[in-house]
């Protein structure tokens, strides 16, 4: 028998390179790009704080400016006005002193004549003391109105019922009751005023020239 022959190359066994240690991996470095995203957040965020805070300020100092010229316009308003008002006062007080340097009172001499004619019946004298019209009132009848001199002098006849004396001197608290009363208008400062025994009572009140320009008479004090 045939042998089979094997003509293959015998197989040659390389020899085998010793292992080389294996190095041991470098840790692995933290990602820069997780640091950087959060310092931008965190700069954002201070940025944003520092804007909030730079427009809260600028609000407040742009409604503190506001409101000061608010302040300063009514402040300059007050005081316009102020001195208008005073200007008013003093032109008042201007009229008051000039009307009162104008203003003439009746003399002394004038009011003895009239408390003289009252007293004796004798009133034709008052005629030329008088203005050349006068209101004469009597009380609880509110007449006789607006009168002429003569006609004011025959009024005066309603006086003829007030029996002696008369008096022309009476005490403040008296008239001041009187001008206290229902008919205190006919009992301004200034005034004449006389009352007889039985209560009669008369009221003479003059004009800017001191002359008589209201009567006013009353046959009851208790009226008054």
């Amino acid at each position: 028998e045939k042998m089979d022959m094997d003509f293959r190359e015998p197989t040659t066994h390389q020899p085998q390179e010793p292992m080389r240690p294996v190095s041991p991996l470098p840790p692995a470095k933290a990602k820069r790009g997780g640091r950087g995203k959060g310092f931008l957040k965190l700069l954002l965020v201070l940025i944003l704080i520092a804007g909030a805070g730079a427009g809260g300020w600028y609000y407040r100092d742009t409604k503190a400016k506001d409101d000061s010229k608010i302040l300063l316009g009514e402040i300059s308003n007050l005081t316009t006005r102020m001195a208008a008002l005073q200007k008013e006062l003093d032109d008042a007080k201007a009229a008051q002193a000039a009307e009162s340097t104008t203003k003439t009172k009746p003399s002394q001499a004038d009011l003895d004549n009239i408390e003289a004619a009252i007293k004796s019946g004798n009133t034709a004298a008052l005629e030329q003391l008088m203005a050349s019209k006068v209101t004469v009132i009597l009380a609880a009848s509110e007449g006789l109105g607006e009168r002429t001199p003569t006609q004011a002098i025959k009024d005066l006849d309603y006086l003829d019922s007030g029996t002696d004396p008369w008096n022309f001197d009476l005490p403040a608290a008296t008239v001041d009751g009187y001008q206290a009363g229902d008919y205190k208008q006919y009992f301004p400062d200034g005034a004449l005023v006389g009352k007889s025994a039985n209560n009669y009572v008369v009221s003479f009140s003059f004009n800017d020239s001191g002359k008589i320009s209201t009567i006013f008479m009353s046959n009851s004090a208790d009226l008054l």
